[in-house]
């Protein structure tokens, strides 16, 4: 008795806890922002729905610790039928060597479409290993995937990063063969920082300030299908624009280059011939607020560009660290590029 009256007590402190820290995070942070029906696409058969989220990120953070598993974004186990590849040199940038690792489907016959994956940090940080999981899962599914290093810090200031990221896109178009890989069939994903990225690296293809000079010249750094997780769309956001690391990214404050912060953003160079998108946001991101997302959603619309958008109601920047909101993130961006990669006769 004495051990259930213990297990009970601390659990109401438990619950009383989450009671508090809800009723707190509101006050500061208030409620989630409003529903967009409007802008979200209903989701393909089969992509499981997310779950229920919170009315503020310290909220959701809080009850994704304490009630959800969490996945090893990070160094994840190995898992069968995928064969991966180390350390493979892509690019040398400014004397800086950059290297990718390599999952192939181990079944795979003849060649597969190619998934180039971009991880997050504020441009900073962050490792290749990071997006392992899916990488992992997409060759599960039939994908030849590379996750590319990315020059960060002062080295990688824009806009060497996404010259980077062009890079890894022409050294996979160069070494198609080999890998196995057809070379007109490239898709591209990042999150948050990487989202970025992607973003940018697919909105301009040939733009050649973005380009850089780090290899593969001969080739072309177009894609075929992208895929921003969390990512910001728009460097020109008031709300955003003074934020210490994209001031850092940027090499300089929006009111002393305001045309360059315009020049950086990804949703600047979206036209009726941008590459299919799929966008998915957490609601009550904190550092990516929505509706940066849903900014470019309104703009992929305006000029037709066949887009999924799921709109992740009540859940904060890097939520796909919890298991439940992974499995409807992995599922859904392999409906999008299984549409846009694996059928050949894909119209837009």
């Amino acid at each position: 008795m004495k051990l259930f009256r213990k297990v009970l007590k601390w659990g109401g402190f438990l619950v009383l806890a989450v009671v508090a820290a809800t009723t707190v995070s509101i006050c500061i942070y208030g409620h989630a922002p409003a529903r967009r029906p409007d802008l979200v696409t209903p989701l393909p058969d089969g992509v499981p729905v997310p779950p229920h989220g919170y009315p503020s990120e310290i909220t959701s953070f809080l009850a994704g610790y304490l009630f959800y598993d969490l996945i090893p974004l990070e160094n994840a186990p190995p898992v069968p039928g995928v064969v991966m590849k180390s350390d493979i040199q892509y690019a040398t940038a400014d004397g800086i060597p950059l290297y990718l690792d390599l999952y192939s489907p181990e079944s795979a016959q003849g060649a597969v479409p190619g998934i180039l994956l971009f991880y997050g940090g504020s441009w900073s940080g962050g490792r290749k290993d990071q997006l392992r999981i899916y990488a992992q899962y997409f060759a599960q599914h039939g994908y030849v995937v590379a996750t590319p290093q990315y020059r960060l810090k002062k080295e990688g200031r824009w806009p060497r990063s996404v010259q980077d990221a062009k890079c890894a896109i022409r050294w996979m178009r160069a070494h198609a063969t080999e890998n196995r890989v057809d070379p007109e069939r490239i898709g591209i994903m990042g999150n948050s920082a990487g989202g970025y990225l992607a973003l940018m690296a697919g909105y301009t293809p040939g733009v050649e300030e973005f380009e850089g000079n780090g290899g593969w010249q001969e080739q072309s750094s177009a894609v075929q299908a992208i895929v921003d997780v969390y990512g910001p769309a728009d460097f020109t956001d008031p709300g955003s624009r003074d934020h210490p690391a994209l001031r850092a990214y940027m090499g300089g404050a929006y009111y002393q280059a305001p045309s360059r912060y315009e020049q950086a953003s990804p949703i600047r160079y979206v036209t009726e011939k941008s590459p299919p998108t799929c966008v998915i946001h957490g609601t009550v991101d904190m550092l990516v607020p929505v509706h940066q997302s849903d900014w470019l959603v309104e703009k992929l619309s305006e000029k037709g560009v066949p887009h999924y958008y799921s709109r992740v109601n009540g859940w904060p920047h890097a939520m796909d660290a919890v298991e439940a909101v992974n499995k409807h993130t992995r599922a859904l961006i392999v409906n999008f590029f299984d549409r846009y990669l694996k059928r050949t006769d894909t119209v837009k």
